[in-house]
C-alpha cells in the first residue's frame, strides 16, 4: 500500500458522509484500520494520530458549526470493578451539518488554526466561511 492517509478532517467528513452518524471511537477506529500498514516514501509506517487527536478535531469541527451532535448517548462498556474507568463519560455521536456538507476542502484541512494558532488568519479565505454560518 503506499500514498499519504487524508488528513483527519477530510477523513471525518467522508467518513460521516458515509455512516450518517458515529461517535469519536469509532472515527477512531476506521482511520487506524483504514491505514494501518502504509508506509512513507521512506519505507516507515506513518504516524496516524491518537484518539485524543481525533477527539480535539471532532470538537474543533462542531466549534465550528461542520458537525453536530445527535443526541444519541451511549453509556461506555465499562468492566465491573475496573476503577480507573468509573469515571467515563457517556459515548457522544455526531453527524455532519448542511454547513458541513457545503464546506469546502480548505475548512476540513485546517480547523484547529481558527482556535490555537498565534498567526493571524483573519485573512484566510475560510475564516469568513465559518464566521458566516453558512
Amino acid at each position: 500500500m503506499g500514498g499519504a492517509p487524508p488528513k483527519i478532517g477530510i477523513f471525518i467528513r467522508d467518513f460521516l458522509i458515509n455512516v450518517d452518524e458515529a461517535s469519536p471511537t469509532e472515527i477512531h477506529k476506521a482511520y487506524k484500520t483504514t491505514f494501518k500498514g502504509v508506509k512513507t516514501l521512506r519505507g516507515r509506517p506513518y504516524r496516524l494520530g491518537t484518539y485524543r487527536s481525533h477527539v480535539v478535531y471532532i470538537r474543533a469541527l462542531a466549534r465550528a458549526g461542520l458537525v453536530g451532535r445527535t443526541g444519541r448517548t451511549e453509556e461506555p462498556s465499562n468492566p465491573v470493578g475496573d476503577p480507573i474507568r468509573d469515571d467515563l463519560e457517556p459515548r457522544v455521536y455526531f453527524r455532519l451539518t448542511s454547513k458541513g456538507r457545503r464546506a469546502p476542502d480548505m475548512v476540513w484541512l485546517h480547523p484547529l488554526r481558527l482556535w490555537y494558532s498565534p498567526y493571524d488568519w483573519e485573512r484566510a479565505p475560510y475564516v469568513d466561511y465559518i464566521k458566516e454560518g453558512v
